[in-house]
């Protein structure tokens, strides 16, 4: 971060108040973990729903904190080592203002990745394509929410020709309110499928809100959609949208075959092999194909970027054995995406399923683990192990349904022995898929991810 701004020039973009201005130094960068500042640095307090940034602030003083932005004035005398402060109403919103004035200092192409599964691995593939050609910008790992975004925003340099940013949402409203932070060029949206339908409560919701992005993009700015999604093929009546897919209605026809894959798009084939050759993952990569050809980025750099692409650690990794596979998806999971992971192991002659909870369904818990069941019984894996407290209505329709099926209540109950089985079964292809919270990653001791 190197924003370089007066104190008064803060003040006037996030409308904040003056209570101390000793120097009207220039601000560079700042802090918003009061645990991590040092002598000379900035502390914005943020509030979320479980912290309150301004409970530190005296904290931050005392640790010789240089400058203040928050939403609580103090009624203490201020050391000398404390050269600003500023009183605004809602520090977080004064954050989006910042971010806002921010990226509109630059001419940077901006690109936006919203949807239910895929966003990660697609932004990935995407920043990987433009960084290739220019600097590019974007948001690490998960950092895709109203606190991530704009700080990833504000990293944003005058040598960044592209921007690439990761929109998370799981609320109504979420998605409208981070894309205008942004306000992006292009546009990409994976997929619409079950998730968070615990706060989400409808499908209709889910789609309302992950296709927000588009009233807050720049004029003629371009829409990426998958045309095979029974929502989002709605959006292809709008002339800036471009849609991928493997049915023959596309723009972009995606065509699987022993070699990988071929791309059909605008009448020429490009011929495709990804390094993690799962099916859906050539959806991802058209996505970051088509937004490469509209930002102009040469062929060859987009294809060897895709190429070379490593994958996502924990989003269908594959780790290979002398003999076998495991396909470790342990970062999220929710119907559409549980399906697409069973889909993929059931294409091998000996294979288990790892399975664990799909969170925040709410109500449709037990409706869409049921299917899923359905799903596992009509692939019917050599072993199967169903784990945690929402699996158990999976484990209820199958048991006596098919052999060597077992279930645990939680991970940790599963653990010695599931550690014990893929040791000892290194013949064997292996799904290990669950919701993040239950840290299936711990059957393989994984160290970094």
């Amino acid at each position: 971060m190197n924003l370089n701004i007066s104190v008064k020039e803060l003040a006037k973009i996030i409308e904040a108040k003056i209570i101390l201005n000793r120097k009207n130094e220039k601000i560079k960068s700042f802090v918003t973990d009061s645990r991590k500042i040092k002598h000379g640095e900035i502390f914005w307090a943020l509030k979320g729903k479980n912290f309150d940034g301004n409970d530190f602030i005296e904290e931050t003083i005392k640790k010789e904190a240089s400058g203040i932005i928050s939403s609580r004035i103090l009624n203490i005398s201020f050391p000398d080592t404390l050269s600003f402060y500023l009183y605004t109403e809602n520090t977080l919103e004064s954050l989006f203002k910042l971010a806002r004035w921010h990226l509109k200092r630059f001419n940077i192409k901006k690109v936006s990745i919203t949807g239910s599964n895929g966003k990660t691995t697609t932004k990935e593939m995407i920043k990987d394509i433009l960084s290739s050609h220019k600097p590019t910008v974007y948001n690490p790992g998960n950092l895709n929410n109203e606190y991530g975004l704009p700080i990833c925003v504000l990293e944003s340099q005058k040598k960044h020709k592209f921007a690439v940013f990761e929109i998370g949402s799981s609320a109504r409203g979420e998605v409208r309110k981070l894309a205008s932070i942004i306000n992006p060029d292009i546009a990409v949206i994976t997929i619409i499928s079950p998730e968070h339908l615990e706060f989400f409560k409808t499908m209709k919701n889910i789609f309302e809100t992950e296709t927000e992005v588009i009233d807050q993009m720049n004029k003629n700015g371009r829409i990426i959609i998958n045309g095979d999604n029974k929502y989002l093929k709605k959006l292809k009546k709008f002339k800036n949208t471009i849609s991928f897919g493997f049915k023959p209605d596309n723009d972009l026809i995606i065509s699987i075959d022993k070699e990988g894959a071929i791309f059909k798009y605008k009448n020429r084939n490009h011929r495709i092999k990804l390094k993690n050759n799962i099916k859906h993952n050539y959806l991802n990569a058209a996505a970051g194909f088509i937004t490469g050809k509209i930002l102009k980025i040469p062929e060859t750099k987009i294809i060897n970027s895709l190429e070379i692409f490593e994958g996502v650690p924990l989003r269908m990794q594959i780790i290979k054995r002398k003999n076998s596979e495991i396909i470790l998806d342990a970062y999220n999971a929710n119907p559409q995406s549980m399906e697409c992971a069973i889909e993929e192991i059931s294409k091998k002659k000996n294979f288990a399923m790892i399975l664990g909870d799909m969170k925040e369904l709410g109500k449709y818990s037990k409706k869409y683990h049921i299917i899923i069941a359905r799903k596992i019984l009509n692939k019917n894996p050599d072993y199967l192990f169903l784990i945690g407290q929402e699996m158990k209505y999976a484990y209820d329709f199958l048991k006596n349904k098919l052999k060597n099926v077992k279930y645990y209540g939680d991970t940790q109950d599963a653990l010695l022995e599931v550690k014990k089985f893929i040791k000892d079964n290194d013949d064997l292809n292996i799904l290990i898929k669950a919701s993040r919270s239950m840290k299936f990653e711990e059957f393989l001791d994984l160290k970094k991810h």
